[in-house]
């Protein structure tokens, strides 16, 4: 229910910000305010307590957002803590972010590595990453050290694994099976 209800408004705030040529901006706010849910967690308390009044929310969210966030974004807060829907604000950005990135022909890609790439490397990835995919490439680059060499690459729902590790799992699989 929580995934229908966050689809619904997410969809509702893209379209705003579509019909306003405020796309970019609409998901940068609504992603700076669920940053700031997630650092405070007293705050979070106080938007997600049932027994605080809506006026005391929306007062809360005036004084910390007013002039920070576009002004759609902060009413489309109201309209989530009046219909009591503020528990799905993080549901909501992540289904914002999926439309933006779609109408944006964006996907988000995380390279897995034993050390941190350099920014050179992490570019030259990027870049074959946008030419095989046809589409601009988001690459989010996390190290693991477990993994002896190499780069597990997470696509959306898929991974291609280019790790040392994983190449020699597959010869350890092909000589099971001969």
């Amino acid at each position: 229910m929580a995934d229908l209800i966050s689809k619904r408004y997410a969809y509702a705030l893209f379209e705003a910000g579509l019909e306003l040529n405020k796309l970019k901006e609409f998901k940068d706010d609504l992603s700076s305010v669920v940053d700031v849910l997630l650092k405070e967690a007293e705050l979070r308390k106080v938007l997600l307590h049932p027994k605080v009044a809506k006026d005391e929310k929306k007062e809360l969210l005036n004084c910390i957002f007013n002039g920070r966030i576009a002004t759609e974004v902060l009413n489309f807060l109201y309209v989530l803590v009046d219909k009591r829907r503020e528990n799905v604000i993080m549901e909501i950005n992540r289904e914002f972010i999926e439309l933006y990135n779609e109408h944006e022909n964006i996907i988000e890609v995380t390279a897995v590595t034993s050390v941190l790439m350099d920014d050179n490397v992490k570019n030259k990835l990027r870049i074959t990453l946008e030419n095989k995919l046809n589409k601009k490439v988001q690459l989010k680059n996390v190290v693991d050290k477990d993994i002896i060499g190499g780069v597990l690459l997470n696509i959306g729902n898929k991974v291609i694994d280019g790790t040392v590790k994983g190449q020699l799992q597959e010869i350890e699989k092909a000589m099971k099976g001969a």
